[in-house]
């Protein structure tokens, strides 16, 4: 920069050099101007400076003042990166404990099929008893037919009220099964992808 070579120039001229250890900050003014002084000009007060030593080298660069939402952002910023880098760690945990957890990608399988057969099964069950709900949703119904211009028998009523419950409790259940089997082909073909992904054997 012109100001430094000026500045050593004239040390050199007198037959002396500026001190190791001696300070400059420089920052520019609100007209873009370069402002510079050994102890901080009142112009760099409020505004991003740097500060050089005896050899004209940066030591240092301050930012100035930062205003609140400048400190919100980097806070956000800083919680985002530890959050992903959080989540880095996890990952690598979870793959170590994958690869230490079978011996080759078949184990994989062989357990996502146990599991499914199970969660079959209770599908299978869900299934039937929300069937038989239905089937007795048609008797009630047909016994209600009698009573389309008369009033309702007060058992009826609550059997009808209590199976509309059922099938509804039923049919609940039915959906949560057949999230439990997504669920398992899901999980299993996210571990056998990273399984594989990480050196596992196939």
């Amino acid at each position: 920069m012109a100001w430094r070579s000026a500045i050593w120039l004239a040390a050199a001229a007198l037959g002396f050099t500026l001190p190791v250890h001696a300070r400059t900050y420089c920052c520019s003014d609100d007209a873009g101007r370069r402002v510079c002084g050994d102890i901080l000009p009142v112009e760099c007060l409020k505004r991003p400076f740097q500060e050089f030593d005896g050899r004209g080298v940066v030591i240092r660069r301050h930012e100035g003042p930062v205003t609140a939402e400048e400190r919100n952002r980097r806070a956000a910023e800083r919680a985002r990166k530890q959050d992903e880098e959080r989540q880095v760690r996890e990952l690598e945990r979870s793959n170590r404990a994958l690869r230490a957890s079978y011996a080759n990608a078949r184990e994989i399988d062989a357990k996502r099929d146990r599991l499914l057969v199970e969660a079959n099964e209770n599908l299978k069950v869900a299934q039937n008893r929300h069937a038989e709900a239905l089937t007795l949703k048609q008797k009630l119904d047909t016994e209600a037919e009698f009573f389309q211009k008369k009033p309702m028998p007060e058992p009826l009523r609550a059997d009808l009220r209590e199976n509309q419950e059922e099938l509804a409790r039923l049919q609940a259940l039915v959906d949560e099964k057949k999230r439990d089997i997504a669920a398992i082909e899901a999980r299993f073909a996210d571990e056998k992808q990273r399984y594989l992904a990480t050196g596992g054997k196939p």
